[in-house]
This record gives C-alpha cells, structure tokens and sequence, in this order.
C-alpha cells in the first residue's frame, strides 16, 4: 500500500503525497516517519495542497520530522487558514491566544477563532467562550 502511494506521489500525484504523509505521520502501514512525511507533506503544500500546509504548520510547531520552528509553523498555518482551512484557523488562534510563533493578541486570537467558528469547527466556539471569560 505504501509503496504505491510512494510511486503515485513520486510521479506528482498531490493527493498521493498528501496521504502517504498522513500515514507515515500516523504510523499505518510502516512504523512512524515523521522526517519523511514532512517531506511529502512539503511537496504537496507547494503543489497546492491547503490540507498539507497544515499539517505541515503542525510539524514546525513541534519539530516533528524537522527542526522546531514556531513562527514558521504559524505562518504556514496562516496561509492555511486564509485560504479557508477551519482546523488551521483554529490552531493560529491558539498559536495567538498563547503568544507562540506570533505575538500574543486576544483580538487576533478571537478573530481567528471566529474564522474557525465560521468554518464549521466546533471546537472554535469553545474557544472563543474561554477566551471571553478570560477578559472579564
């Protein structure tokens, strides 16, 4: 099963980049991978792949399969985020709520959060009810 998605992912194919990642992230048919899912999951971001700048923005924030970067993980959340991913947006809220990779801003964070809301993900209205009783 790998070794075809590998084959399909080497000759290009974006979506067969994007769950081989996933598995290798995972650890379904092989053992864990998590340099080598970075490297697909960086191949298909840059052939457009919405999903796998998030999971990629996943690995930076915690240096999985590659060099912990927060403000690199943040960033590629972002683009995420603004080209409509809702778990990302969910994710950069946190990333502002906590001030890691970004600065920390309860109106970017609240933002964010709405976006995710907004989107569909519903763990964002927990989200934006915490960080209100926060600023009281």
């Amino acid at each position: 099963m790998l070794d075809e998605l590998r084959t399909r992912a080497s000759a290009g194919d974006m979506d067969a980049c994007l769950h081989l990642a996933k598995k290798l992230i995972r650890g379904r048919g092989e053992g864990r991978n998590f340099e080598e899912a970075v490297e697909w999951f960086d191949r298909a971001a840059r052939g457009g792949s919405v999903d796998a700048l998030y999971w990629l923005g996943k690995c930076y924030l915690k240096g999985l399969g590659c060099t912990r970067d927060v403000s690199g993980g943040c960033s590629c959340l972002e683009r995420a985020a603004q080209q409509g991913h809702a778990a990302a947006a969910l994710k950069l809220g946190e990333c502002f709520e906590r001030g890691q990779g970004a600065p920390s801003s309860s109106e970017l964070a609240s933002y964010w959060y709405r976006k995710a809301a907004a989107r569909g993900e519903a763990r964002a209205f927990d989200k934006l009810l915490n960080l209100a009783r926060r600023r009281r």
